[in-house]
């Protein structure tokens, strides 16, 4: 018997790996069984199904200036080399190097003089809390923070597929925290899953006749045990671990997984060649899009760990980097256009901060860190989209007026996934603690 601290108490979870090796979904430490039945010993959530997110983070610090807020009127040591080009939207431009969102900018928002904190981690864009992780520790007595996909995974139950998934994460950028450990991300390696499909699916020699004998050894088991132990749950094969059988018998979650299934003209549409950045964004957005199709309800992303972080040869590596992500997120947001899902899934984009307005780092042609305005990027979920919100000064280097706060993104977003930024949770002391402490929305994205 293993147990795991949840709010107040102590939930316990007892083990049987050994009579569910047909298949078993690992989960931060959890097996599926274990998962499901920690999910029913967490607090009740409201009923419904509120809208999904994906979430898309460019790892490394991407150049606001060289793609969302150019300043082609400011001297040619802060424009750089790209030139800006017309969109959809009258008045709003965005690079060169983005032609295809030119085309589609009704479908999304861009936010200029967003204010970040200057960390290399993307604990501020997944859960809107800077200084989490070691080194970069909480101040002392401060409880870290959960991430939005565990929030979203506590208020809502998705029974058979995973309520929050992320693809190819670093582990210490979205943790559960209080929230619960059963509220942990799936994590899955984008655009190499086949390992963690295979833990989704029975083994080829144990057939359905003999995973259902399992499913019989395991009741006649328990219900010996039942009559054994007086104290402890009743029942260790209850409704939990049958929905965990119930899914590694079945191919709906496995398929979901599964972008090879997509007809070939889909798959060529989001872009899945090779990519010397890392994983290819078309098929990580191709992935998310069949994901929350599929019923997940947060879908993180992290395109290019550190590849926008461009001290040195900004201009170049943007070159390589934007056109696959601008064809990405244009296939994203026509594909769910298409398909009706639009107005269901939120789309948001950025990164830890934007770059240098003044060009010249470890190369000339280099940008380093800046955290004082940077951009963010959303699209669907019935956002008012089709605008530029907020502003940076004439070289791109302070946010005109108020700043633009991760917070206040979060709390635009909350409410429309089932969220009321104002509660609160308990924190491993027993405090309580707000999901934002900055609770004022963007009120321009409705």
């Amino acid at each position: 018997m293993r147990s795991y601290p949840i709010e107040h108490g102590t939930l316990s979870l007892h083990t049987r790996r050994s009579f569910i090796q047909a298949g078993a979904l690992a989960l931060g430490g959890l097996s599926l069984p274990e998962l499901l039945h920690a999910r029913a010993a967490a607090p009740e959530r409201p009923q419904g199904r509120p809208k999904s997110l994906i979430m898309i983070f460019l790892s490394g610090g991407p150049s606001h200036l060289d793609m969302y807020d150019m300043k082609p009127g400011a001297p040619r040591e802060y424009r750089g080399e790209f030139s800006p080009i017309r969109t959809s939207v009258p008045g709003m431009e965005i690079c060169e190097l983005m032609p295809m969102q030119a085309r589609i900018a009704d479908k999304f928002a861009i936010l200029r003089g967003v204010k970040l904190v200057e960390l290399h981690t993307a604990n501020e864009f997944y859960s809107g809390y800077p200084w989490q992780e070691q080194p970069r520790a909480s101040a002392p007595g401060e409880a870290r923070r959960p991430a939005v996909g565990s929030l979203v995974s506590r208020a809502r139950d998705t029974a058979a597929i995973p309520a929050y998934v992320s693809l190819g994460n670093q582990p210490d950028w979205e943790r559960a925290y209080y929230a619960g450990l059963e509220h942990e991300p799936f994590r899955v390696a984008s655009g190499n899953p086949p390992e963690a499909l295979n833990n989704m699916g029975r083994l080829r020699e144990v057939s359905l006749p003999r995973l259902e004998d399992r499913r019989s050894l395991l009741r006649s088991i328990d219900s010996f045990r039942r009559g054994v132990e007086r104290t402890g749950p009743t029942s260790i094969l209850d409704t939990y671990q049958t929905r965990a059988l119930d899914i590694v018998s079945s191919a709906a979650v496995r398929d979901a997984f599964d972008v090879e299934q997509e007809p070939a003209e889909i798959r060529a549409r989001y872009g899945d060649g090779p990519f010397r950045y890392g994983i290819h964004p078309g098929r990580m957005l191709l992935e998310a899009r069949r994901l929350v199709q599929a019923g997940v309800a947060v879908v993180t992303t992290c395109f290019t760990t550190g590849g926008w972080d461009t001290h040195r040869d900004n201009f170049a590596t943007l070159r390589g980097m934007v056109p696959p992500l601008d064809r990405a997120l244009h296939a994203l947001v026509t594909d769910l256009d298409e398909r009706g899902m639009l107005d269901d899934v939120i789309v948001m984009m950025g990164g830890e901060f934007g770059r240098t307005p003044r060009i010249g780092d470890i190369t000339p042609d280099g940008r380093s860190h800046w955290p004082e305005a940077g951009f963010m990027w959303l699209a669907g979920g019935g956002l008012r989209t089709g605008q530029v919100i907020g502003a940076s000064d004439a070289r791109g280097e302070r946010a005109v007026g108020k700043p633009i706060y991760m917070q206040n993104i979060l709390a635009t977003i909350y409410p429309k996934l089932g969220i009321d930024p104002a509660s609160t949770i308990r924190d491993h002391n027993g405090r309580p603690q707000y999901v934002l402490e900055e609770r004022t929305p963007i009120a321009e994205l409705g």
